[in-house]
């Protein structure tokens, strides 16, 4: 009777298994690079009836800024006893457009190779079965669920800022569905970036026969990067990188009249991230000197009811999975930045475990659709 239960549970999760591998790679196969609309539509389009199955409720939000130039914002609803939403944060982008050479995909036994596999259309199939386990079993759950998936989470989901912010008001707790860390870890917190486009306007003049009547914008533009520079405290987890510089004429004997610079700030909480801005707008104070924010995501980090979720979360994936894991705070930003704000939880990189992300080596271990699916629904139910 041991015998039969075993065969009869190892051939259902066999069944569930090729059914995923299947949706993944429907989805894989069509392109949907940022910019190629008409194919991150055709995902979004392709995943809406496995979430009407579950009773959501499919919407699509035109992009604000052009949506030409954008799909449209992917959000499924479903109402539970409370009206507090979960929101889970996906995307359906890729970074490999139509012209990439890596379109195909391959699968060798339990890993599939392919553009997008892991980063993150393995992540929204994951979290379809993830709902399914727990709405098989708490099919009036008690918190209302929110799924958004980002047509242009590659490219810093533009246009959609200030909506992910009104849905961050209108939830608790935000789960981030990119894929765990390549040791399959999670993520606990993100760093957020600001980015200063700096400009400096001086005065040309002759570098011999007029040097006093300039204004050197290239000196200035220097004195204020070296300053700038030494706002970077590795001990604080801040750091200030200068992306770019140029200015003058390229010419030895014109004192420069122009300069620009691209600056790029990491910073780990919004403490610091208030600090960092107050004391770079004091240090760009100057008559020659303008600059723009060009972007500006904010970080979210562990509080005191993220830190007990984590450390759940992390036993539940050795329970599952086998293996002891940890949580990482990473420097890149993502979708689950945008719905930062004091007091509120956010967990990310709980989707599937692979690596290679961005390359052509990406890969995705199929049978952790199924684990972190698992693992997914029993903490849900927890809660």
């Amino acid at each position: 009777m041991k015998k039969i239960f075993t065969l009869l549970c190892l051939t259902i999760l066999f069944s569930f298994t090729n059914r995923e591998t299947t949706r993944l790679e429907t989805i894989v196969k069509i392109n949907s690079g940022s910019a190629n609309v008409n194919g991150v539509k055709q995902v979004l389009e392709t995943v809406k009836p496995w979430f009407e199955e579950l009773h959501f409720k499919v919407s699509f939000i035109a992009n604000p800024i052009s949506d030409s130039t954008s799909a449209p914002l992917f959000v499924a609803e479903r109402a539970g006893e409370k009206s507090e939403f979960i929101t889970f944060i996906m995307h359906a982008d890729t970074v490999f457009e139509p012209s990439s050479p890596f379109q195909n995909l391959k699968v060798t036994g339990d890993v599939i190779n392919g553009p997008g596999v892991m980063d993150d259309k393995g992540g929204i199939v994951m979290m379809a079965r993830a709902l399914e386990m727990l709405l098989s079993e708490k099919p009036s759950y008690k918190y209302s669920l929110r799924i958004i998936i980002s047509p242009n989470e590659e490219v810093g989901s533009p246009g959609f800022g200030k909506i992910f912010q009104e849905f961050s008001q209108k939830s608790w707790l935000i789960l981030g569905l990119e894929p765990a860390y390549d040791d399959g870890g999670i993520v606990e917190g993100r760093k957020g970036n600001i980015w200063y486009h700096i400009k400096v306007q001086g005065k040309e003049a002759h570098a011999g026969r007029d040097h006093k009547s300039g204004i050197n914008a290239c000196f200035i533009l220097a004195q204020k990067i070296i300053q700038l520079q030494k706002l970077t405290d590795y001990k604080k987890n801040l750091t200030i990188s200068i992306g770019h510089i140029e200015g003058g004429q390229d010419k030895f004997n014109i004192v420069c009249g122009s300069a620009e610079a691209k600056i790029d700030v990491r910073v780990p909480s919004l403490k610091i991230r208030q600090e960092t801005m107050m004391r770079i707008n004091h240090l760009l104070k100057h008559p020659q000197v303008s600059y723009t924010l060009v972007d500006e995501t904010p970080p979210f980090g562990p509080n005191q009811a993220s830190r007990k979720m984590l450390k759940n979360y992390l036993q539940l994936i050795q329970s599952i999975d086998g293996t002891e894991q940890k949580s990482h705070f990473s420097g890149g930003v993502g979708d689950t930045n945008q719905f930062s704000r004091e007091g509120i939880v956010i967990m990310d990189g709980l989707g599937p475990v692979g690596g290679g992300a961005h390359t052509e080596q990406e890969f995705l271990k199929l049978s952790s659709i199924e684990t972190r699916a698992k693992i997914l629904s029993i903490f849900l139910k927890s809660l």
